[in-house]
């Protein structure tokens, strides 16, 4: 069983009076066919994700849609109490657990293993030294999801084939030619209107096609795509002098969408977060063709970083373009500068960046890896209050950064495994979706969860959908996670993610849509890219073991 530097199964064991009982994990009420991962994955379940503890560690989950690990409440200790009795009723089968425990924010773990996927009603009852119950210390209904039980498909083709057919689909599209002639974006396609998420995207993703079609015609045609697309991106991007020089916008054009669509958005701001895309964009376009200006625009974009950080190591979530001061208060949660200057000084030796990725990494140990509050950070979604609204791109960012630098400290692997057990916990469907919530869906419709496709990974608690891009960051992470520890759990679910990449596939005629269901929905080109990236590694991945 694993543990985490901030969680042990011994704690389990000391909590309270000590009627708390570890429970038989062999014990199932549940008719489900267990795989070897199955049985592994259902007692890792037992452990809770950073379980609130008054006064020292927050109760994060009050907004959280699903719980793959048993959960810890934050109910409230009654008067005169001297232990509290937790029940459990499920509502998928009207199965009852209990358990008893001396603090009344005890994780399930003690009934978890053999509750049913699906919901559940929680009350936890004070009880006085009498055995009368005094009181309700909290109660409320909640969602046991599925563990990971897999490998889940068969694949329907090889992951690089099925990278290589989604991107020919992709880069075949009349938006997509239309830069061939016009050396612009098309205004008809109404996602550009996001420069340094949609440019940046189809920059990479015109890189890697040309890379997976390597010395033929096509490879000439998508590197020429590439170029096109960043030398725009470069021109368009803010000049030298202004408060964000060289950082690509965030928005530009598109007014009349921008007023229908998303008219909370303030178009003259910035995202800090999204010139990251681009500089990664640039550096992937310099390492296909040694042109030194790409790797020029790169650097140019992490010397603004610098320039713009703020003292306590991070950056304001939005940035007026033209004043340079904070368009919201929210301070970013910055791992993927993190990151990307972690790939300048890694990989291309850019000096200068150790300092300012130390205070970063340092202001993330103060801050979110403290109060775990993921707040979502999106171009097209408005800051929110805490714990409101959590997403799992940061959160996986920083567990890759984690396990990438694991050999220069030790406490880096056990936090990057939490961190990955955090993700999954809220935010992978395995099997078995919650719905979404939202009113009045129809049947027929891509967003309602009946026509999921699973495996699966949700994008944020605000857009609670099976977004492709979302599922490409997680089977990324556990890539990483398993070429870092060698635990083949992890190899075993970013399989199971890429095999449900060629499902989907097969039901949009090669297309990776950006949602994972049988019936179409909007097209987000990012969410083409970032997977067939991600597809195209974890194949090489897989053919290096075998050599």
């Amino acid at each position: 069983m694993s543990t985490s530097s901030f969680f042990s199964i011994n704690w389990l064991k000391n909590l309270g009076t000590g009627l708390l009982l570890i429970c038989n994990l062999q014990a199932r009420t549940q008719s489900v066919k267990m795989t070897a991962f199955g049985n592994q994955a259902l007692q890792e379940t037992v452990v809770p994700v950073r379980p609130g503890i008054p006064g020292l560690q927050p109760f994060w989950n009050q907004s959280s849609h699903q719980f793959i690990y048993a959960p810890a409440f934050n109910y409230k200790a009654v008067n005169g109490a001297t232990f509290y009795r937790f029940e459990l009723l499920s509502l998928v089968d009207s199965s009852r657990y209990k358990f008893e425990s001396g603090v009344p924010y005890a994780p399930l773990s003690p009934v978890w293993a053999d509750v049913p996927v699906g919901y559940f009603n929680l009350k936890a009852m004070a009880v006085g030294a009498d055995g009368k119950e005094l009181g309700t210390a909290g109660e409320g209904k909640y969602y046991r999801a599925a563990y990971f039980n897999g490998i889940y498909h068969s694949p329907v083709m090889a992951y690089d084939k099925s990278a290589m057919t989604a991107l020919n689909n992709l880069l075949n599209k009349d938006f997509v030619n239309y830069w061939f002639e016009h050396k612009s974006n098309d205004p008809g396609y109404e996602y550009y209107r996001y420069p340094a998420k949609i440019w940046s995207a189809l920059i990479i993703g015109a890189v890697t096609q040309a890379r997976l079609k390597a010395n033929t015609p096509e490879a000439s045609r998508y590197t020429q795509l590439a170029k096109i697309v960043a030398d725009y991106l470069i021109s368009v991007s803010f000049k030298p002098g202004t408060p964000l020089e060289y950082h690509p916008p965030t928005y530009r054009g598109y007014e009349d969408i921008f007023k229908k669509v998303t008219p909370h958005i303030k178009t003259d701001s910035h995202l800090m977060i999204q010139s990251a895309d681009a500089g990664n964009a640039y550096l992937d376009l310099y390492d296909l063709t040694a042109d030194k200006k790409y790797l020029e625009a790169a650097k140019r974009i992490a010397s603004t970083y610098l320039k713009t950080q703020l003292p306590n190591g991070s950056w304001y979530m939005f940035i007026n373009v033209n004043t340079g001061k904070p368009a919201a208060p929210n301070i970013a949660i910055p791992t993927s500068t993190i990151n990307y200057f972690d790939r300048l000084s890694r990989d291309y030796k850019v000096p200068g960046l150790e300092d300012a990725t130390k205070r970063a990494v340092k202001w993330m140990m103060e801050n979110p890896i403290k109060t775990y509050d993921w707040q979502g950070m999106f171009e097209d979604i408005g800051p929110r209050a805490a714990y409101s609204n959590h997403s799992r791109e940061q959160v996986c960012d920083m567990a890759v950064y984690l396990l990438k630098n694991a050999k220069s400290d030790p406490r880096n692997l056990p936090l990057a495994e939490d961190l990955i057990r955090f993700a999954e916990d809220q935010f992978v469907i395995w099997e078995k979706p919650v719905a979404a919530k939202k009113n009045k869906i129809p049947k027929g419709d891509a967003w309602n969860s009946v026509n999921w496709i699973t495996p699966g990974v949700q994008e944020q608690y605000t857009f609670w959908e099976p977004v492709g891009r979302t599922a490409g960051i997680m089977m990324e992470t556990y890539r990483t996670a398993y070429n870092v520890t060698g635990k083949d759990i992890y190899l075993a679910k970013a399989k199971s993610i890429a095999n449900t990449f060629t499902v989907v596939q097969s039901h949009h005629n090669g297309d990776y849509p950006t949602l994972f269901s049988k019936f179409k929905s909007n097209f987000w080109l990012n969410s083409v890219v970032y997977p067939a990236k991600m597809m195209m590694l974890l194949e090489n991945d897989l053919k290096s073991q075998k050599h």
